[in-house]
């Protein structure tokens, strides 16, 4: 049995949490060095299309990338080679760094720190909101100006579909969730009647015990 079989729980974490501090270490040295540019929205606008147009859609260059196997001298001629003159500087300079440090396979996470990153130093607050139907634009209007007076920042709203909420919404801003769906209200009713029940049920039985 090998050590990684062997880990457990705590080790895991132990790994996560680690990954999760390189990521975030990377993911400051880019919004440092692209806010001295001024130009952090785009930089992380390219990186989002480089994850999305080439590495997720061409699997094969992303496991290049990532494997240690290829020498990093390589990799650092393959990104040249495809990105010189169709990225920024800024980001081509940024995956060469992450390929000297052998980090490439960590750009996901990165640029989701990153975002996070960016977000906090802006007061920009994610919100989470889930709609049993669709929303039309004087809705997410109404929506946006009640999550302002909500949130201490500026809400950035995605909204998604889900059926299953049958009616209503369902808002999620940080560890906070608000549930004001039919399916929620419905299964408190359902809570309520089955607690009635029971207190019901029990009430009866008291009147048949044993006096003390």
């Amino acid at each position: 049995m090998t050590a990684a079989q062997t880990a457990g729980p705590a080790e895991d974490t132990l790994v996560v949490d680690e990954s999760i501090a390189l990521a975030r270490r990377y993911a400051e040295a880019l919004v440092d060095a692209a806010q001295n540019e001024g130009g952090v929205d785009a930089a992380l606008v390219e990186l989002a299309a480089i994850e999305e147009d080439v590495l997720k859609r061409f699997p094969r260059f992303a496991e290049i990338l990532a494997s240690a196997r290829v020498q990093s001298a390589e990799k650092d001629r393959m990104l040249r080679e495809i990105f010189e003159g169709r990225a920024s500087g800024l980001v081509l300079r940024f995956l060469r760094v992450l390929n000297r440090h052998g980090r490439l396979k960590i750009l996901g996470a990165v640029l989701r720190e990153a975002r996070a990153l960016w977000d906090r130093r802006n007061r920009r607050i994610p919100v989470r909101v889930r709609s049993a139907v669709p929303l039309d634009a004087a809705q997410l209007d109404s929506l946006q100006q009640r999550l302002t007076r909500l949130v201490d920042g500026t809400p950035i709203v995605t909204v998604s579909t889900d059926a299953d909420l049958i009616g209503g919404l369902v808002v999620q801003v940080g560890d906070q969730l608000y549930d004001a769906s039919v399916k929620n209200r419905l299964a408190q009713l359902r809570q309520r009647l089955i607690e009635g029940k029971t207190h019901e049920i029990q009430s009866r039985r008291d009147q048949f015990s044993d006096p003390a």
